[in-house]
């Protein structure tokens, strides 16, 4: 668990000693997580994300996402999801959308609380439409996008009893594929997130942290938001 801990704090600073030389925006982000469960084995796993650019003064983007998930054991799941996205553009000052079909594998660790998930996405992004243009949307993008994503949620202790309250360590890369008009960029981005939460129940939980979100254009240019991140997740038994 050290290991993780030292790990994930070099990362951070590697990251913060290289970012000197990038553009730097910060953010606020309230996601919702939700998991509502049909069976021991079917679920419809979905969440809805409002992130807000500039503090809390600009419009951003607003995702919806959900999927039907099935469990192949205790630690290991599958799924098939959609999500819609849209995105605010200034330069034509409207809402631009994007739309997605993806597949994610996820296993869960047996010893800690820890998860791993990849996610295959097939996206359509939305492009701006000429100045002078009637509509909104000139033209859309094709591309294949591959992200792994590691979380492992630590719980507190408080003279060697365990506590409602945890510590929650992830990190995301985004990395553009094959047949991709979106970006000839391997690289897309990375998430690192650390935060501190707490445990309402088995089925509740809310936590708020940090996020480190590294982004690159299809020019190359690197951007580094700073996100204040703050997220509830709830699991649901019909």
């Amino acid at each position: 668990m050290r290991k993780i801990l030292l790990t994930m704090a070099l990362l951070a600073i590697v990251r913060f000693v290289s970012a000197q030389d990038m553009t730097q925006a910060y953010q606020n982000w309230y996601t919702y997580f939700g998991n509502m469960k049909i069976n021991s084995k079917w679920a419809i796993p979905f969440d809805v994300q409002l992130r807000i650019r500039d503090g809390i003064s600009n419009k951003g983007q607003l995702l919806m996402r959900g999927g039907l998930q099935y469990s192949l054991g205790k630690q290991d799941q599958v799924l098939l999801g959609y999500a819609y996205v849209p995105t605010y553009s200034g330069v034509s000052n409207t809402w631009l959308p994007e739309q997605r079909i993806f597949e994610q594998y996820i296993h869960k660790a047996k010893l800690i609380d820890m998860t791993h998930r990849v996610r295959l996405e097939q996206r359509w992004v939305s492009q701006p439409a000429k100045p002078g243009s009637a509509a909104a949307i000139g033209d859309w993008k094709y591309g294949n996008r591959l992200r792994y994503f590691n979380r492992t949620q630590l719980q507190l202790k408080h003279k060697k009893e365990t506590t409602r309250f945890y510590v929650a360590l992830q990190d995301e890369i985004f990395l553009n594929l094959w047949g991709n008009d979106i970006s000839n960029l391997l690289f897309d981005q990375n998430r690192f997130l650390a935060a501190f939460g707490y445990q309402f129940n088995a089925n509740l939980k809310a936590d708020i942290g940090y996020m480190n979100q590294l982004t690159q254009t299809t020019s190359g240019a690197k951007t580094m938001n700073h996100i204040l991140h703050f997220s509830v997740f709830q699991t649901i038994n019909l």
